[in-house]
């Protein structure tokens, strides 16, 4: 008897019992990338930055630029009553009433601007493109967060199942500490103070465990939330561990910062986007040609006067030169108003860059000491582990009772649970980082 709870206590502390709540085999266990691809899928602002990318992606075209020509065809008909009096020379008087005459015909016109003030047009595409980038870059910045709250949500249910195991296994050592205090209690080898510390020490193990199923659940719900699902099951298990990537580097991060941090990004584009609108209000100082072609069809019938019907063909072309001399100060005031907007777009991506850097020296500080936490947390449940092992051969010689037992139990159990907390805080950290540096969509979804 005392054999068996023996290896009951080392086998579930040394994390090789069974959970009560052990997946079947054919309950496969939600993946992170599951996970990730249905916010992505399902979350409402990620579709609409990427309707909103899809619009400026429209609009940074060459037509919208005014590189392509315009065609036009238009076609017209009239028709008029006239009552007429007429008199020639010569003749006697002629009146006519309810004389029909109609007009009818069709124009159309191809126009192209030429020359529109060195590069206005060039300028006004580049702007398009830059509105563009910044688009794209705040939609990549709405994806990036989602993607680490998602996994933040993930393993906080990892977190909580793992923590719930634990629990579990000490509940069953306990109930069977309860049993073999009975045992012994009937037999005359404990005493009745032993058997009712056994009982309140399962009791409160047992309120642990309801506890952290409550958590559980809670976490569960999280992720359901984050996943965009409208449901209340949480029948679902997570991957057991949390995985840490432990080679983030400072200068890595900081140069993955700059090149790829979606905010950062977005600053810069609304900057070149700024630049970009003063080129155009600059080339419209200059004078503009536009060269036109046209062909049209007009044909006249009238039931008074001389002609009776008539159809002209008319072929047209010509050149159109636009001098802007004075818009009453208007250029002026949006030049002006061009200068402040790049002013304030450069203190944007200066402001942008503190921020990130500050943010970047902390979460490598963060990460660091959350590493060396998880280092220092698995070398203590190593030793808690080892102390359980000595702490039964001892009470299995009867050198420590079951009461000295329990604490060095409890003390290997927190430190498990200490570990679990430690592993997800770092985790927590890494992905911190990731975000800085705009690397999560392509480390966590990555093939």
């Amino acid at each position: 008897m005392l054999r068996r709870f023996c290896l009951l206590l080392l086998c579930s502390l040394l994390g090789f019992a069974p959970a009560a709540h052990a997946q079947t085999p054919d309950a496969e266990p939600v993946a992170l990338r599951t996970v990730l691809q249905e916010a992505l899928r399902n979350n409402p602002d990620v579709e609409s930055a990427e309707n909103n990318v899809t619009i400026a992606e429209r609009n940074a075209s060459v037509g919208n630029a005014g590189f392509l020509p315009e065609l036009s065809v238009q076609a017209r008909y009239n028709e008029t009553i006239s009552n007429t009096d007429q008199q020639f020379q010569g003749q006697a008087p002629e009146s006519i009433s309810g004389a029909r005459s109609t007009n009818s015909g069709a124009d159309a016109e191809l126009s192209w601007r030429v020359f529109d003030g060195l590069g206005g047009r060039f300028a006004t595409l580049n702007r398009l493109q830059a509105e563009r980038d910044a688009e794209q870059q705040r939609a990549r910045a709405t994806t990036e967060q989602l993607l680490t709250d998602a996994a933040l949500a993930y393993y906080a249910v990892v977190r909580a199942q793992r923590q719930r195991s634990v629990l579990e296994e000490t509940v069953a050592v306990s109930e069977e500490r309860v049993r073999i205090a009975e045992l012994r209690n009937e037999v005359g080898s404990a005493s009745d103070l032993e058997v009712r510390q056994a009982r309140v020490d399962l009791n409160a193990d047992r309120s642990a465990l309801l506890r952290q199923e409550a958590a559980l659940e809670s976490a569960k719900a999280e992720l359901n939330r984050v996943r965009g699902r409208r449901t209340t099951a949480t029948d679902f298990t997570v991957a057991e561990e949390i995985t840490i990537d432990e080679t983030l580097t400072t200068n890595a991060v900081r140069t993955a910062l700059q090149q790829a941090n979606p905010v950062l990004q977005q600053a810069q584009a609304a900057l070149r986007a700024a630049e970009q609108e003063r080129r155009t209000l600059r080339a419209e100082r200059f004078p503009a040609l536009d060269a036109s072609l046209g062909y049209g069809v007009n044909r006249t019938e009238s039931e008074s006067g001389f002609v009776q019907e008539s159809t002209n063909y008319d072929f047209t072309y010509g050149l159109s030169l636009q001098i802007p001399l004075f818009t009453g100060f208007d250029r002026r005031r949006q030049r002006q108003n061009a200068q402040v907007r790049i002013r304030n777009a450069e203190l944007a991506v200066s402001d942008t860059e503190n921020e990130l850097f500050a943010a970047l020296t902390q979460a490598v500080a963060e990460y660091q000491r959350r590493l060396e936490v998880v280092a220092l947390e698995t070398d203590n449940l190593q030793m808690a582990r080892d102390n359980v092992e000595v702490a039964l051969e001892q009470f299995r010689l009867g050198d420590i009772s079951s009461i000295e037992l329990r604490e060095v139990q409890e003390q290997a159990v927190r430190a498990e649970s200490d570990l679990v907390s430690a592993r997800f805080q770092a985790k927590q950290a890494e992905l911190t980082l990731r975000e800085l540096s705009g690397t999560t969509q392509s480390t966590l979804l990555s093939p």
